[in-house]
């Protein structure tokens, strides 16, 4: 009779079965290994000595043939399978035995078998490894470890993520940042890189000391996907290539000066090649997540092997459960099915029997499944992980932000902030120093907004900032050259802190006139004339000066491949700012000279040798971003931070200036006190928006009796482009708020009865303020729009207006007229206003739009309304 033995598991219980068959000890032991990519099955017998190994062959299924009467082909034994039967003397063995224990055993197979010699490699003493894994998908892991790092951020650690879902990976898709070439990412660790620089700041805390670096997987770029197949394809043959990155990991992550607190991977799901070295040569407790809602009550055999293997290398504390559920009804009182009880027990027994196994064999120390009740975290479907966007931790429902901080007591983290010894120590105000409006010129001391923090870590990624007219991009592009991050090539017309070039001085439209017009030259000669200044130790100005006196050729300087042959011999990765795009050149040519700049910005990150030795960041008005290239959305992902100001960061503003204000300052003199002493806070924008109002308010009335609203309602509606900040469109303006505080001083300085029966400032005071304000906002628009609109008369002959004087035609031709309005009807009642062509009047209106000053009427097709900060300056009237 024949016998068909299909599985590796069954051949091995079969030949263990036959050395005692007899009593004769015809066979001296069986082993089996596992040395990749292939399960050995070494038959040992000394009598094999000096026989060819065919003939051992035939001696081994003789002796089966004798004891058991079975006819076995040798051939098909194992003919679909990845696995070699070897005779061996117990010689040979021995030396197979050593030449094996120089391999790996780091792979799931040898956990498989029905013993291992495993030991767990203790190196990594004072980094926090902490892994994720899940055997199936759709579990949560992912997000959860994205929060979960996030909270360890908000209280002041410093996070490094590494993604090792090495077939689906998605952190960089939750952080909203992505690798350019393998130097950043985990591929760069499994060989494709010699150095490997995390990207840094994918998320600031909010206490501004903490923060999250990540390494991604892969670079997302169309270039690096052959080599990511080759990875997914060869790591399971070699898992000494995970093996290699752990140590280069750890080996990089112990020569930090400023180490991190924490690092968390991330893994792939199931049986896969890449998480067991990961977790072996960087033990740390590991996180299972397991869906104790699923169907099934029994767990598998095999992920129960899995547990043990994951748990027996995961070093001291062993590590916990995460169970999500997609009941929208549980929440943490719900009690567990008696199912979902089962499953809870069993995995717990798993962990349990772990832990146990730390003792010695003796020991009178007995875990049970009991004492780790804490080690099942819950985790439920939450609506804020609906959105686009990974949700500040507050806004999770309240048994999620729970769970989060059950899970850091599970894995023996400490439960609350890091000790703030690292944070921004601001004593006071520098009083001393003025206000201004200008960006390029205000003394007073810059606010931080929780999401531009990331701007401040060195080698972030984030190199287009985006922001609308007022929300700061001048005074945040000073911020960050005078912190030594980045060096000024071109700013605003009024920027005089940095020998960077002008906008709209002599040397910017002489330069502009000697690259004919042309952007590109514009761009690439003023990036090579930059370096060459840095190498020669002059200023930008003065070597502008020379080649222009020299009238030197801009397009000498303007070839890629030379300056990326010059940037190939330097060390040094240089960072270049860029401002004032909005003064530039005319409004004609602006669209050409930012779509330039993008097009140049994009050369330098798709090139990894370039990429590593130059930085473009542009400060660009969003409405210019979007206008000036199509698709740009593409070529900005995970490279865009919008300057977007919260009511909260508003507000915190607006407290930090009331010191500042002379009359206030001499009038109200304990409520400035009260500020100067919560200054550390204020600058980093802690204060709450209730917090702020608060101390506003021992200035301002309760109420503005023009409208009978509420200050506190005021202080928001009136200065957000929105209404508030209840959409995510909605935003801020600083340059708004410090002029309407300016003014309000001013004209409590110059009013006999300023203040109300309640030793507030009178109400009137606050509006006549804003009403000023705003127009003042609307004349800076103007000379913006300028550069923006491009207006022609029907008579061409006749148009020999200038850009300036066409806008403030077209601006005076709203006053009086209704909105909201029938953009049709609008359009011909401002044609025959300033007998300007349609077509340059609707494209003008839409430029409007995209800078907030229209916005669409809800629930009206064709409808615009005006913005809440331009109705008073456009002076047209509300209608019903």
């Amino acid at each position: 009779w024949t016998i068909n033995i299909s599985t590796s598991s069954r051949i091995i219980k079969y030949f263990r079965e036959l050395l005692d068959v007899d009593g004769s000890r015809y066979f001296l032991e069986v082993r089996a290994n596992y040395l990749a990519p292939t399960l050995h099955i070494d038959i040992i017998r000394n009598q094999f000595s000096e026989v060819p190994y065919d003939d051992r062959l035939q001696q081994v299924f003789r002796r089966l043939k004798e004891t058991q009467g079975a006819q076995i082909n040798s051939l098909e034994f194992v003919k679909n399978l990845p696995v070699l039967i070897s005779p061996l003397t117990s010689l040979e063995a021995l030396e197979k035995q050593t030449w094996a224990g120089s391999t790996t055993d780091g792979s799931w197979v040898s956990w498989f078998l029905e013993r291992t010699t495993t030991e767990i490699i203790n190196k990594t003493e004072g980094r926090n490894y902490l892994h994720f894994y899940g055997y199936k998908g759709g579990q949560a892991r992912s997000s959860v470890l994205a929060l979960f790092a996030k909270s360890l951020a908000d209280d002041g650690y410093k996070v490094l993520v590494i993604d090792a879902d090495i077939e689906a990976p998605s952190m960089d898709s939750l952080f909203a940042t992505y690798a350019d070439n393998f130097s950043q990412t985990l591929m760069g660790f499994c060989g494709w890189s010699e150095t490997v620089t995390p990207i840094a700041g994918a998320y600031i805390g909010k206490s501004n000391a903490g923060r999250i670096d990540l390494v991604p997987c892969r670079p997302r770029t169309e270039d690096s996907d052959l080599d990511f197949a080759l990875l997914v394809a060869t790591a399971p043959i070699d898992v000494r290539l995970y093996e290699d990155a752990a140590e280069r990991i750890d080996k990089q992550l112990s020569a930090l000066a400023d180490p991190y607190d924490f690092v968390l991977l991330d893994h792939r799901t199931g049986i896969s090649s890449s998480v067991l070295p990961l977790i072996r040569f960087l033990p740390g407790p590991t996180t299972i997540f397991a869906r104790a809602d699923s169907n099934t009550s029994i767990i598998p055999s095999d992920l129960r092997r899995i547990l043990r293997s994951i748990f027996r290398n995961s070093g001291e504390v062993t590590g916990a459960f995460v169970s999500f559920s997609l009941d929208p009804k549980k929440s943490g009182s719900s009690s567990p099915s008696a199912s979902e009880a089962r499953m809870r027990e069993q995995l717990l027994d798993e962990l349990a029997n772990s832990m146990q196994a730390k003792f010695p064999a003796d020991s009178e120390i007995l875990i049970s499944s009991e004492e780790l009740a804490f080690n099942w975290v819950d985790w439920y479907l939450d609506r804020s992980l609906m959105d686009d966007a990974l949700p500040d931790i507050g806004k999770l429902q309240t048994d999620n932000i729970a769970s989060l901080q059950n899970l850091r007591e599970a894995l023996g983290l400490p439960a609350g902030k890091k000790a703030a010894a690292n944070e921004v120590n601001v004593a006071n105000f520098n009083l001393s120093h003025t206000t201004s409006l200008s960006g390029a010129k205000d003394g007073g001391e810059f606010i931080h907004i929780p999401d531009i923090e990331r701007l401040f870590v060195p080698r972030n990624p984030y190199t287009y900032i985006l922001g609308r007219k007022g929300t700061g991009k001048t005074r945040l592009l000073r911020e960050v050259a005078t912190r030594g991050l980045g060096e000024p090539i071109l700013v605003a017309a009024d920027e005089g802190s940095f020998a960077a070039l002008r906008s709209e001085s002599v040397e910017a439209v002489a330069w502009v006139k000697a690259c004919k017009q042309d952007p590109s030259v514009f761009w690439w000669s003023l990036i090579r004339i930059k370096l060459d200044s840095i190498n020669n130790q002059e200023s930008l100005i003065d070597r502008l000066s020379a080649e222009l006196l020299n009238k030197r050729n801009p397009s000498d300087f303007s070839d890629p491949i030379e300056l990326k042959a010059l940037l190939s011999s330097q060390t040094l990765q240089h960072t270049l700012l860029v401002d004032g795009l909005e003064t530039l050149v005319p409004a004609a040519q602006i669209k050409a000279y930012v779509a330039s700049l993008f097009s140049v910005m994009n050369t330098i990150q798709n090139d990894p040798q370039l990429s590593l030795k130059l930085v473009l960041r542009a400060f660009v008005r969003e409405d210019l971003a979007s206008d000036a290239v199509q698709n740009i959305e593409q070529q900005m992902e995970g490279r865009a931070l919008k300057l977007k100001w919260s009511a909260s960061s508003i507000l915190n503003f607006a407290v930090s200036r009331i010191p500042m204000l002379p009359w206030i300052g001499k009038n109200f003199p304990e409520l400035c006190s009260v500020i100067q002493n919560k200054s550390a806070q204020i600058v980093r924008s802690e204060l709450s928006a209730a917090e702020a109002t608060e101390l506003l308010l021992e200035v301002f009335p309760a109420r503005i009796r023009r409208n009978n609203l509420s200050t506190a309602t005021f202080l928001k509606l009136y200065f957000s482009d929105a209404g508030g900040d209840d959409t995510n469109m909605a935003t801020f303006y600083p340059r708004l708020y410090l002029s309407f505080l300016q003014r309000l001083d001013a004209i409590a300085a110059t009013t006999e009865n300023s203040l109300n029966e309640q030793s507030r400032l009178d109400s009137s005071l606050l509006n006549k303020a804003y009403d000023d304000a705003s127009s003042e906002f609307i004349s800076e628009t103007k000379q913006e729009l300028a550069h923006l609109l491009s207006l022609h008369l029907s008579d061409a002959k006749n148009d020999a207006q200038d850009d300036q004087t066409r806008v403030t035609k077209f601006i005076a031709s709203f006053d009086g007229l209704s909105t909201p309005f029938a953009l049709d009807r609008l359009v011909g009642e401002l044609i025959t206003r300033t007998s300007f062509t349609e077509e340059s009047v609707r494209e003008s209106l839409r430029r409007m739009k995209n800078l907030r000053m229209f916005e669409d009427r809800p629930g009206h097709g064709g409808w615009w309304r005006v913005g809440q900060l331009y109705k008073m300056g456009l002076r047209m009237k509300y209608v019903r």
